[in-house]
């Protein structure tokens, strides 16, 4: 983005994982800070950050988003909640990037890519998607304006980014571990062991058999694509830094065949089709990537409408980049 008044704009957990990434991505696309407000917990007091070779000390003090014109929640949902009330008391517009306010119907659940209306990005307080809906979205929204769609299964590979640093710090210190040959560290994120296998699910599993994490994909994708859409989703962690995947079995509204299928999603927005092999993108080919990758799209032999692929997104990335699309939108909007 180029150009616009320069604005003074907060980050909400501006040392983690996603704070840190929201900020990359307002580096690259040239968004329009005039200054920047960089809150964290009390854990975080001290530090600081460097955006454009500018040094931002990190503060606790929430108060500081007095007379700042956006602000963006990505702390955990619990502290982006505490923010969100003291911003909103201040009049001072937020950009939900934590999943803290995805549930909320009386507030816009956003992807840039599908079209948001003008309404919705006006409002006082937007939520992006913060699971892999934001991945998965802008596949099935094609599809779903062509012949519509009447369920959707998903079997979702998360890697450990989704877990923070802590995640991250956890299996690299398990790789290296192993690799030495020495007894595995404490586990300090997912309960167990990541290095080297498969957790069969993300998070704590509730009394329904599912684990938040995936009852919060199944929820976004009804907001994004109506409350009679069929859902179903498995979320596993897989160890790898970044990058997740996901298999779909995709039941369609109307007969749509692969080829078909081919062609809308070459033609759609935030999406790359996969052309490279017939095995289908790798979930590091899209570490750092703009778009979701798609490919291996193909028959479901067991649904007379029924389409199978695999897509491969960082989902940590396009949190960030989704939020900050948002704020452009916004601000354009705006004049």
């Amino acid at each position: 983005m180029k150009g616009g008044r320069p604005l003074r704009v907060a980050v909400a957990g501006a040392t983690g994982t996603l704070g840190r990434e929201l900020l990359a991505v307002l580096e690259a696309r040239r968004f329009p800070v005039g200054d920047l407000v960089a809150l964290g917990s009390e854990r975080s007091q001290g530090e600081s950050i460097e955006f454009r070779e500018d040094v931002f000390e990190v503060t606790s003090d929430a108060e500081r988003l007095r007379g700042c014109d956006l602000v963006w929640l990505c702390s955990p949902p619990g502290a982006s909640l505490e923010i969100l009330r003291l911003a909103l008391r201040l009049g001072v517009p937020c950009i939900d990037a934590s999943g803290a306010l995805a549930g909320r119907d009386e507030i816009p659940l956003v992807v840039a890519d599908l079209s948001p209306p003008a309404d919705a990005l006006a409002g006082p307080v937007i939520a992006s998607p913060a699971s892999a809906a934001l991945a998965i979205a802008p596949v099935l929204a094609p599809l779903a304006a062509q012949v519509g769609i009447e369920r959707v299964v998903a079997t979702a590979l998360a890697s450990v980014s989704g877990g923070g640093r802590l995640g991250i710090e956890a299996l690299s210190a398990e790789t290296i571990a192993l690799f030495n040959q020495q007894e595995l560290p404490e586990p300090i994120r997912f309960g167990r062991p990541v290095a080297f296998d498969v957790l069969p699910s993300v998070g704590d599993v509730e009394e329904d058999g599912a684990t938040a994490v995936e009852s919060w994909l199944a929820r976004d994708l009804r907001r994004l694509f109506g409350a009679d859409l069929g859902v179903a989703v498995t979320a596993v962690r897989v160890p790898t830094f970044a990058g997740d995947g996901a298999a779909l079995c995709i039941e369609t509204g109307g007969t749509l065949d692969p080829r078909q299928a081919r062609t809308l999603l070459a033609k759609a927005p935030g999406v790359e089709l996969w052309d490279h092999d017939a095995e289908g993108p790798n979930t590091r080919a899209s570490a750092g990537r703009d778009v979701v990758l798609v490919g291996r799209i193909r028959r479901d032999p067991s649904s007379e409408r029924g389409l199978l692929l695999w897509l491969a997104a960082d989902t940590l990335h396009l949190a960030a980049l989704n939020s900050v699309r948002l704020a452009e939108a916004r601000v354009a909007a705006s004049g």
